[in-house]
């Protein structure tokens, strides 16, 4: 074991860089680096700086608070250790930069604090504090708070049971070691065989990412070696496939044969990533430029989609600085050019912003200034290079809630153009990249400014914010020298997007293309001019609070605190966001398939590169269609699914624009049809454009449907009432809108520890005796809430009550109207359990219920199920007594609000920690929560003033609920003691991948071997399939309440999951109907005796959508919990030691170290 003490900061290294930039650091460490890192940049050593005065602030402001605080030097002296233990067993408040080491690990904490609990060193106990200038935590500083931890554990006699990060804008953030600790542990371990194995022979291939220190040594090393990243547009992926066929430089990428097959490499790629070598490699002409060449053109891509210039047309761009202290973003300057004659020099505008406020109005002036010249130039174009501007124009919309509307209609008018996606489908440039400043070379001579690119414009703010000039460029006394270097960078930022875009255009015309301005549709101009009444109504509730908001718990005119109010104003534009966001990531969409076929292979809402394989005819009595077929790589992680009326998919062909109902869409085989009508194919053809099918590869993108339209309207009506007749919310969302607990729970939830039987009994008086509430039912995995509820539904019901049943799907609705109906009929309910639909729901009224209009509802309808556009009609307000929401963990808030009245009370049903709300957009403040989210306010299980915790499982076996219960419930779930007899008698014995043999019960990881698997891994296939085989025939038994159900297991009693379709797909194939197969979200609700779960990925680097959807705490919650007897997690064991990427991503690959073992 080398007897060299590590350090937290190399053990941080490791996690993030475990091959390169970890060696590096060890051969440093080892005193055996005879090279040179670059020197550091004026940018790093500015972050520094701020570094230390960002822990300076904290250390003051905690003097000044009165608090005792001992400041250490910190070097690991032994004077210093001495010094920190000195200080502990004297109980000083807060050590500074305290050393502290074990027998393999030293360091010098930032900070600890002193707590209340007991250990050696008497009544008290520390912590660490790691300060750090992010505004967001990192991964890193888990490692380094962890590690800390450890180093404490000696000195206390226990480990600190948490943590806490000081992060850049004064903010503390505490944590749980237990969140971590098990994944820090197997880092530990990982980093101690990365040293005991060292060899300073053996130099890791160098690799592009992320490597610390050593980013900066490692991309010279690549650059030196002519590395393939090199090549301008190389994705990694491509990089390590070219790689892996002996191709690893520029010019061995140059020399590749036409024809060449690569694997995993489409021919276009290849040839595009070839063609980009070729140029950069050769040399610049007489004048100093490099080689470009012109693609070949096509139908709207590249110079093709220029839109025509118009007199009006603007070039933008922006500067902006992340204030790690302060802990946000600052937008510091708008600049933008513009012409007054068509042929006239460009012009300069700036709009100027040095804190969040002057942000706000630096923007507003900006998108007015904009908006008036539109008044003059109604054709005119908002023209900015790579996508920050758009994405900024978002942002800053929703962050400072102003202009909403106007930038929505931006985005969906595409006002702003980027011309990087032009650039890059017009031509190919022999240089590294396509950034503006090496297009410029092409078109316009060296820059004069002094600040020549956005770091030195980020270090030149940096220095002018503590330089003490005035906050005005210019050059005169009364103004700054340094912001007027900076706004002279932007200016020429802005003029050579003018010269950019003129040069483009001759280009255009050179190739004798029409000039074809960007034409939106009648549907898309009424999406881009559409009113927003709901945004000003939800602005007249904003202007109403006080500012600034000293007391949001007060209560304002209208009866809710500023807290409710200024929630209930961002609840009303969330359905307008949520669309908002679906045409925005559709513009998108729009613009990245102009870069290639390939380029959304990896989203999850377009086909790429789809090839057309056929056409055939279909006549119909009204009007025929062609039907043209595609087909196309089924591995992509699709989740576009066909339907049929209101929710019937339509995929656009973005080279034409044509948009196509979906005939068949199998994403299984990779195969998709789309029907394109004669009448308008032929009103195409008769204007010369063809039937608009390409017939090379192209992609198909998911244009978006507005299904929401009827729920704003009627929000719309209730906000108005509220607003402008000062009418009260209903009680019950009022109450939950102001998060009021409900006091006389606590007797009711003390009653149920002495009695679980009498659950349902107890909530039902508890709702009869109380109206204008809200109370939640968290129902964990197994502990029969569906039962409970249905039982509460007709004990209601027999008391006269009315009751309404909604939730986010069809399915769930159905399942609870069925199981109402068997309950009512039991208890002998007299009134009728109805489907409120306006479809015929036959599957429905097959099972004994009846399917009714709105109108046609009555007092005899005592159960009514339908979905929020039914309920949120103003002819069924208040005809409920209770509005029951199941599944409410995938109900949103704002869909609770729309249809509340209904009822007078509210009963929220579901498990926060399993399967979430699907959301798009990113709302303000709680507005994007669930309704049982946001009621449980980010609690594990429910407080005893809120609602009912279902405390026991009565499905899984007990060892296996102890894990879920750890894993999810703060160990409150418990199993039924019956339980204990769940069990699976193999008929032959099976032997696990670590050499022991299965359990009959319980959680067991079986860990299968792969690398480079993605979204299909055909060992874990293998594995699942002889797991299967030797589990069919043998006996499991249930507990089943006083009896025991025994049987053997076939195809319906195991159930197979995964989390991507062509896992399933493949899974489906290779068992042949030998097991139930499907996604996680398909089978929540469901159980059965053995449970198998395949992870599919081999590290969290391959997984399509990353560990935060791979290892989703509530999905991996449901798979686990399907099991009665047995859970069998199957998985790579490199999942566990991939790269955390965010906190997140640490806390589940924590929770899979945990169900490891």
């Amino acid at each position: 074991m080398p007897t060299r003490l590590i350090t937290p900061s190399q053990l941080s290294l490791f996690s993030i860089s475990p091959v390169i930039g970890a060696w590096w650091e060890e051969l440093q460490a080892q005193k055996l680096f005879e090279g040179s890192k670059p020197a550091v940049s004026e940018l790093d050593q500015q972050l520094f700086a701020d570094g230390l005065r960002h822990e300076q602030v904290l250390l003051t402001k905690l003097e000044k608070a009165g608090h005792s605080i001992a400041r250490l030097p910190g070097k690991q002296t032994d004077a210093d250790y001495a010094a920190t233990r000195e200080a502990m067993a004297q109980g000083v408040e807060f050590i500074h930069q305290a050393s502290l080491c074990n027998d393999e690990m030293r360091g010098s904490a930032d900070l600890l604090k002193r707590i209340d609990r007991p250990s050696l060193l008497g009544e008290w106990s520390y912590i660490p504090i790691e300060c750090k200038l992010a505004s967001k935590p990192k991964t890193t500083f888990l490692v380094q708070a962890s590690a800390y931890c450890e180093l404490l554990t000696p000195m206390l006699g226990h480990l600190p049971d948490q943590f806490e990060l000081y992060l850049g804008g004064g903010k503390f953030q505490p944590y749980g070691t237990d969140q971590f600790w098990a994944w820090y542990q197997l880092l530990r371990q990982r980093y101690r065989r990365f040293r005991e194995g060292f060899d300073p022979a053996v130099i890791p291939e160098d690799a592009p990412g992320d490597h610390g220190s050593w980013s900066t040594f490692i991309e010279q090393r690549l650059e030196e070696a002519r590395d393939l990243m090199l090549v301008a547009g190389m994705r990694q992926s491509q990089r390590q496939k070219l790689r892996a066929s002996g191709i690893s430089t520029m010019e061995d990428l140059a020399a590749v044969p036409a024809g060449t097959a690569i694997a995993g490499l489409t021919g276009e790629a290849l040839h595009e990533l070839r063609q980009q070598a070729e140029l950069q490699l050769q040399p610049l002409d007489a004048d100093g430029r490099p080689a470009y060449r012109l693609r070949p053109i096509e139908s709207g891509k590249g110079l093709a989609a220029l839109p025509a210039a118009d007199a009006g047309d603007i070039w933008f761009d922006m500067e902006g600085i992340h204030d790690p202290v302060g802990g946000s973003k600052l937008e510091y300057l708008f600049g933008a050019c513009y012409r007054n004659t068509p042929e006239g020099e460009p012009l300069f505008k700036a709009f100027w912003a040095h804190s969040e406020a002057e942000e706000k109005r630096a923007f507003e002036g900006w998108v007015d200034w904009v908006e008036e010249r539109r008044r003059q130039f109604p054709g005119l174009r908002i023209y900015h290079y790579a996508a920050y501007e758009k994405t900024a124009m978002r942002r800053l919309a929703q962050q400072h809630a102003t202009r909403e509307a106007e930038i929505d209609g931006w985005l969906r008018g595409e006002l702003l153009v980027d011309l990087l996606p032009i650039v890059t489908s017009s031509i190919v440039l022999g240089e590294p990249s396509y950034s503006i400043k090496k297009v410029e070379y092409l078109y316009m001579d060296a820059r004069q400014a002094g600040v020549t690119n956005a770091g030195d414009s980020v270090v030149a703010y940096l220095h002018w914010q503590s330089s003490g000039e005035p906050a005005i460029p210019g050059d005169a006394p009364n103004a700054s020298p340094k912001l007027q270097a900076i706004e002279d960078y932007n200016r020429e930022d802005c003029e050579s997007t003018v010269f950019l875009h003129d040069w483009l255009l001759k280009l255009r015309r050179e190739q004798g293309l029409p000039e074809q301005p960007l034409q939106l549709t009648t549907d898309e101009e009424q999406e881009a001019r559409e009113a927003y009444p709901l945004e000003l109504l939800s602005q007249r509730l904003l202007d109403e609070l006080p500012d600034p908001l000293t007391d949001p718990d007060a209560i304002g005119p209208r009866g809710l605190s500023w807290r409710a109010q200024q929630l209930l104003a961002q609840l009303l534009p969330f359905h307008h966001r949520e669309a908002k966001v679906g045409w925005w990531a559709y513009f998108d969409r729009r613009n990245k398939a102009q870069l290639s076929p390939d380029a959304l292979i990896d989203d999850g809402e377009a086909i790429a590169a789809a090839e057309w394989t056929g056409v055939e005819e279909r006549p119909s009595a009204r009007t025929g269609a062609d039907i043209h077929h595609f087909r196309f790589d089924p591995s992509q992680p699709l989740k576009l699914h066909g339907g049929e009326g209101d929710k019937r998919l339509q995929l656009e062909l973005p080279d034409t624009g044509l948009k196509l109902d979906v005939d068949a869409l199998d994403a299984e085989q990779g195969r998709v049809s789309l029907k394109l009508p004669w009448s308008k194919r032929d009103q195409r053809i008769a204007n010369g454009d063809g039937d608009g099918i390409p017939k090379g590869p192209t992609s198909l993108i998911k244009v978006p449907a507005d299904i929401s339209k009827s729920i704003r309207a009627s929000l719309e009506e209730q906000a108005e009432a509220w607003i402008d007749r000062n009418q009260r919310l209903p009680a019950a969302i009022q109450q939950l809108l102001e998060r009021q607990p409900l006091p006389a729970l606590k007797a009711l939830n003390d009653e149920l520890k002495g009695d679980a039987n009498r659950v349902s009994a107890l909530i039902t008086d508890f709702l009869a005796s109380h109206s204008g509430i809200t109370l939640a039912l968290q129902g964990p995995p197994g502990t029969g809430k569906s039962t409970v509820t249905s039982q509460v539904i007709a004990q209601l019901a027999q008391h006269g009550k009315r009751i309404a049943i909604s939730s986010n799907s069809h399915a769930a609705i159905n399942n609870l109207l069925k199981k109402a109906k068997r309950t009512c009929a039991d208890a002998g309910v007299s009134g009728q359990v109805v489907k409120c639909s306006n479809s015929k729901e036959e599957a429905m009224a097959d099972a004994g219920i009846a399917v009714m209009k709105p109108g046609q509802l009555d007092e005899s309808s005592a159960v009514v199920g339908g979905t929020t556009w039914m309920f949120c009609r103003e002819e069924l307000a208040d005809q409920f007594d209770l509005l029951v929401v199941d599944e409410a963990g995938q109900m949103s808030l704002a869909n609770l609000l729309v249809m509340a009245r209904c009822a007078r009370s509210i009963l929220v049903v579901g498990d926060q920690q399993q399967l979430a709300q699907p959301s798009q957009a990113d709302h303000h403040g709680d507005s994007g929560q669930s309704c049982l989210e946001f009621w449980m306010q980010g609690e594990a299980v429910v407080p005893d003033d809120r609602g009912v915790f279902l405390p026991t499982s009565w499905r899984m076996e007990p060892s296996l609920t102890a894990m879920v219960s750890e894993l999810f419930y703060e160990s409150r779930l418990q199993a039924n003691p019956g339980n204990c007899t769940n069990c699976i008698t193999w008929r032959t014995a099976c032997q696990g991948s670590d050499g022991s043999l299965y359990p009959g019960q319980g959680l067991v990881f079986e860990a299968v071997e792969h690398s480079g698997r993605s979204v299909h891994a055909p060992e874990e296939i293998d594995r699942i399939e002889q797991l299967v085989d030797a589990l069919l025939g043998s006996r499991y038994a249930i507990s089943r309440g006083n009896r025991t159900e025994e049987g053997v297991l076939d195809a319906n009693t195991i159930l197979v999951t995964a989390p991507y379709n062509l896992q399933v797909n493949r899974l489906q194939q290779r068992l042949h109907g030998r097991a139930r197969v499907g996604t996680v979200d398909k089978f929540q609700g469901q159980e059965a005796p053995v449970a198998i779960h395949s992870l599919t990925a081999s590290k969290g680097d391959d997984a399509p959508r990353g560990v935060g959807f791979l290892l989703e705490p509530n999905r991996l919650n449901v798979a686990i919990s399907r099991a009665q007897c047995l859970s069998i997690v199957v998985g790579s064991p490199g999942l566990a030691s991939g790269v955390a990427n965010t906190v997140a991503d640490a806390e589940q690959i924590n929770r899979l170290c945990e169900v490891m073992g």
